[in-house]
């Protein structure tokens, strides 16, 4: 099996998928996936990333054994809204999850009640589907969710919910609903459980969701020979100092005299999933599964870590912000060469929409029919992984974050924040990626055909991508997510430079 990584790119009109169809006929049968998702891993994180003091060996074989997506991107900056959006498609504007969940009382309000999950679809193109780690997409996670076989997932002790995020020590698990105990580096139990996954006799082939908590905070407990290495070389990678005009408004969000050790220990997670990344890859290998397999690595967003003198992500300033940083994601890609040409690096926007529809179209769903928007943003990345060269992909990309929206063509970004009252104009703020200060400090905009063209695209994109129902232009009246308030009404005075 060969790695691939993958780019994505937002259309902002209703597209007619026209994707390559993949010769499933070469293969013995229906491929299986494999999916590894992480959790705040910033894209930049990575040695195939030009981070070379970042030990990530097994990440970089398949970036260079296969496709390597270079702006890939997340929909939404935040754990729970990304996460929502891979499992339905869906925008955070569709689905109605627009921040973090809570667990508890007060929060539980049917998230993605009729929202028809990849896990459902998978299960009825004929796949054993099981879900092992993080969930998070609504707030139950102790009960198996619609369309997994198997269910290993968190139980919340007393109502703290930072016991799921350990690295070590003793985590509380359910398995397909019933209380289990583990001790040791979660990571390492989950993917053991991922693997064993794939030994159950059945006539079917197999999609595993591996969701590993790493690199998300806490900072501590990860293994003492990956965090030595760190210790020497993390101020090299990020080096303490810098801001931006965002303000950070949180005590944990602020770069402090321990810069040194959390940094450290964020990237020994980093190590640390790359060492599950190998054992996935030799698990596949090992049973023969390579060249029936696609093999495929992300996470549900980026992180901070000391960039623009911040920790954490777009909750961590106010305004929330967008930074790269936050929205660029890792996307490798690994599979048959029927599938998946080798060697190759693109450069279209990509995100987790479209990753959910390439996998129903490995799965067999028919691509070559006209999209519903309804069914979300998302195009499956076929005619990329199989090298296709004008794939008349979109040229921008969405994210939003409640009643923020971003919209980047990788030179200009726009921020668009709504405010509470709907006939108040938005605030906008222009961002120059190119320039040295880069999102430090904000922009007069660009020249007025690529203000007015990308103003377009955003309001054409979420007005056939979002419900009134769901929008994150009324965030304020939908149910709470959790016990924090990020939307403001009014916008943070910003002092404006010239560029």
């Amino acid at each position: 099996m060969r790695a691939v990584l993958f780019t994505f790119v937002f259309c902002c009109w209703i597209p007619i998928i026209q994707a390559s169809p993949i010769e499933k006929d070469t293969l013995k049968k229906k491929p299986n996936i494999v999916l590894i998702m992480s959790d705040d891993h910033g894209q930049w994180a990575m040695g195939c990333s030009g981070q070379e003091l970042i030990r990530t060996p097994n990440l970089d074989a398949m970036a260079n054994a296969g496709v390597h997506f270079t702006n890939a991107m997340t929909v939404a900056p935040v754990c729970s809204p990304a996460r929502a959006s891979f499992y339905t498609g869906r925008t955070p504007s569709q689905h109605g999850v627009h921040d973090f969940l809570s667990d508890g009382p007060g929060y539980n309000s049917n998230w993605l009640k009729g929202e028809e999950l990849l896990s459902e679809k998978m299960q009825q193109l004929g796949y054993r589907v099981g879900l092992f780690g993080k969930w998070h997409c609504t707030t139950n996670s102790p009960e198996p969710q619609r369309g997994f076989d198997q269910w290993l997932s968190y139980v919340v002790k007393n109502g703290e919910w930072i016991t799921q995020y350990a690295h070590s020590g003793t985590v509380h698990f359910s398995d397909n609903g019933v209380a289990k105990d583990y001790t040791g580096f979660q990571a390492n139990f989950l993917t053991s459980a991922a693997i064993d996954f794939m030994d159950e006799k059945e006539d079917k082939p197999f999609f595993i969701s591996l969701n590993l908590v790493e690199p998300h905070f806490p900072f501590e407990g990860l293994p003492e020979r990956l965090v030595e290495y760190y210790r020497g070389v993390a101020q090299k990678i990020v080096p303490a100092g810098s801001a931006s005009e965002a303000k950070v408004v949180r005590d944990f969000a602020v770069v402090g005299r321990d810069h040194n050790e959390k940094l450290a220990q964020y990237l020994a997670a980093v190590s640390l999933i790359d060492e599950q990344v190998g054992r996935m890859w030799e698990g596949l290998e090992g049973r023969d599964l390579l060249e029936n397999t696609i093999f495929v690595y992300t996470s549900d967003h980026g992180h901070l870590t000391g960039q623009y003198g911040a920790y954490g992500k777009t909750n961590s300033t106010q305004p929330f912000n967008f930074y790269e940083e936050n929205i660029r994601i890792p996307l490798l890609v690994m599979g048959p060469e029927e599938m998946v040409w080798p060697g190759q690096v693109r450069n279209e926007f990509v995100d987790l929409c479209d990753l959910h529809q390439f996998f129903l179209d490995v799965g067999g769903v028919d691509q070559n029919v006209k999209h519903d928007p309804k069914d979300g943003p998302g195009r499956s990345i076929t005619p990329l992984v199989m090298g296709e060269r004008n794939a008349d992909w979109r040229s921008f990309q969405c994210s939003e974050h409640g009643n923020g929206r971003m919209i980047t063509d990788g030179r200009w970004k726009l921020v668009r924040y709504y405010a509470q009252d709907p006939a108040e104009k938005p605030t906008d703020y222009w961002y120059d990626l190119s320039h040295p200060f880069g999102e430090a400090r904000t922009s007069p905009p660009p020249r007025e055909a690529v203000k007015t063209l990308l103003v377009k695209q955003l309001e054409e994109y979420f007005k056939t991508y979002e419900n009134e129902a769901h929008s994150g232009r009324h965030v304020w009246s939908q149910p709470p997510c959790n016990g924090g308030e990020p939307w403001r009404t009014e916008p943070v005075p910003v002092r404006r430079f010239s560029h």
